[in-house]
């Protein structure tokens, strides 16, 4: 005669999983630190600090006693941040006009002007560092034009960060006009500023 085989226990109810597999493993989704893009609140506290630090930088080159080679060595800081800046700024620009002709998809030119976000900002803190060694004459109106037009482009900047976060948000959808007149208002406002700090400093220069 064959053993018999003793049939396996059928359990049913409420399955317990193994003791190994009740180990806690840390949760995969830290949390995000806060970026400027994320409301207004944030750009309005990043445009105080610009605000501050330009105010910092001019009370600096108020004060500060500049010989010739330093101010010579300004002078090429300067003009290089200028390229790289002002460069930047208008690499994006073509990439939104590419965008608008239909050459090429909006998250294709967002993914683009995202990249020139570090030369950009690194132009224009450049082009204000530098500038305190320019010895410039903040009693003249020319002058004081001018870092008005620094400011504007600095704050218009900082809201154009949220305004690349709402476009990116509808990549897959029709952009509403008041995405399409916010996006044209920052684009005039920033080659506004920008051609008027330049041609303020090539007027001081020349005079």
């Amino acid at each position: 005669m064959l053993p018999r085989t003793r049939a396996a226990a059928t359990i049913w109810g409420e399955w317990h999983p193994a003791v190994a597999s009740r180990r806690r493993w840390p949760e995969n989704n830290p949390q995000r630190a806060v970026a400027l893009h994320d409301s207004w609140w944030t750009v309005a506290a990043a445009g105080l600090l610009a605000t501050v630090t330009l105010g910092a930088a001019l009370w600096i080159a108020d004060h500060l006693d500049v010989d010739r080679q330093l101010h010579t060595v300004g002078l090429f800081i300067h003009l290089a941040a200028l390229v790289l800046g002002f460069g930047g700024v208008l690499i994006a620009d073509y990439l939104m006009l590419v965008w608008l002709v239909g050459r090429t998809t909006l998250a294709e030119a967002l993914a683009g002007i995202a990249r020139l976000h570090v030369p950009i900002w690194a132009g224009l803190v450049g082009l204000v560092a530098s500038g305190c060694l320019l010895e410039p004459n903040l009693e003249s109106a020319m002058t004081r034009t001018k870092m008005a037009f620094v400011l504007i482009l600095t704050l218009n900047g900082l809201q154009a960060l949220l305004l690349g976060k709402r476009l990116t948000n509808h990549v897959a959808t029709q952009l509403t006009k008041r995405l399409l007149l916010w996006g044209a208002a920052s684009g005039a406002i920033s080659q506004i500023c920008w051609w008027g700090a330049i041609g303020i400093g090539f007027w001081n220069t020349e005079h």
